[in-house]
């Protein structure tokens, strides 16, 4: 009778654990299958944003060539920009020589103006005396020779 309680209790013990493992296998595989199904939707994901990865890719590499023609461009205006600015410089310095040359030009031409201006001046002032002096000897003549009876001028010292 023991033996059969044994043989009962160990055959009980034998379904409760082929139940527990039919159980533990079931939920395996209903977690196998979410897993799978989770896998599954990741693999659709990233399918999806492969494709949109790749529409993406071609804009961008399309317009990284755009940047870097207008770059090779933008570098060509900053040449050329350079070239104007040398012209500029070298014609500023030509403009400064020129400058230097006419304020030269002007100083002298200022200069004989003053010495031109001045020497009329004397000549002016000379005039002036010459024909004050033929004035007063012209005034004095008339005089001179009919009390002294004297050919030649008359100077202050003989009077």
């Amino acid at each position: 009778m023991v033996m059969t309680w044994i043989a009962g209790i160990a055959a009980g013990a034998f379904v409760i654990l082929a139940a527990g493992i039919l159980v533990a296998l079931r939920s395996a595989l209903s977690r196998l299958g979410q897993v799978q199904a989770e896998a599954e939707a990741m693999r659709q994901d990233l399918n999806k944003l492969s494709l949109e990865l790749s529409g993406l890719i071609q804009p961008a590499e399309k317009t990284i060539r755009e940047a870097h023609r207008q770059l090779q461009a933008a570098s060509k205006l900053f040449e050329a920009a350079g070239q104007v600015g040398g012209a500029i410089a070298h014609t500023t310095s030509a403009a400064e020589r020129i400058t230097s040359v006419l304020s030269e030009s002007a100083e002298q031409h200022a200069k004989r103006y003053r010495t031109k201006r001045q020497v009329s001046e004397a000549l002016e002032w000379a005039e002036l005396g010459m024909a004050a002096w033929q004035l007063w000897q012209t005034s004095r003549k008339p005089e001179t020779r009919t009390e002294d009876e004297h050919n030649g001028p008359v100077f202050e010292s003989e009077t």
